[in-house]
Formats: structure tokens, sequence, C-alpha cells
């Protein structure tokens, strides 16, 4: 089978993330995005991270909730 000098075939399909704080308009192929959980912005002297993973759920968070609402519930019937 010939290779004809193709190393690595990349999704045509691509992204562009636009920083809120400088304008630099950042584009990258999806692939390279994926499984990523942030993505620095590429303009000078800018900081900026895009946030790739969205909003993390704590652990232990609905737990916690769930308890209070137990213990309100049992503290309000005590009373």
């Amino acid at each position: 089978m010939a290779n004809f000098g193709i190393g690595q075939i990349q999704s045509t399909a691509r992204v562009l993330l636009i920083c809120p704080d400088c304008g630099q308009e950042n584009s990258e192929y999806v692939d390279v995005l994926r499984g990523r959980r942030m993505y620095c912005c590429g303009g000078d002297g800018c900081d900026y991270i895009f946030d790739l993973a969205g909003p993390r759920y704590a652990v232990g968070r609905g737990f916690v909730e769930a308890c209070r609402k137990f213990y309100a519930a049992i503290y309000a019937l005590r009373a």
C-alpha cells in the first residue's frame, strides 16, 4: 500500500475560539481539542485560558445537600 507522504490525516472540522480579553481568534482542529480540559489563548501577552471541560460537579456536593435537607426536615419535626 502506498503512503503518498501522508503521515496523519486530521479532521477538517475546525473550532474558532475568540478570546474575551484580547479579541484574538484562536482556530484549532477538533481532533486536537478533543480530550483537553483547557486551551490557552495565543495572543501576545494574554494569559486567558479557555475552559473546555465545562462546569465540574464537585464530588459529594449532592450528598451534602441531601444531608442538609434531611436534617432540616428532622429539625422542623422536632420543633
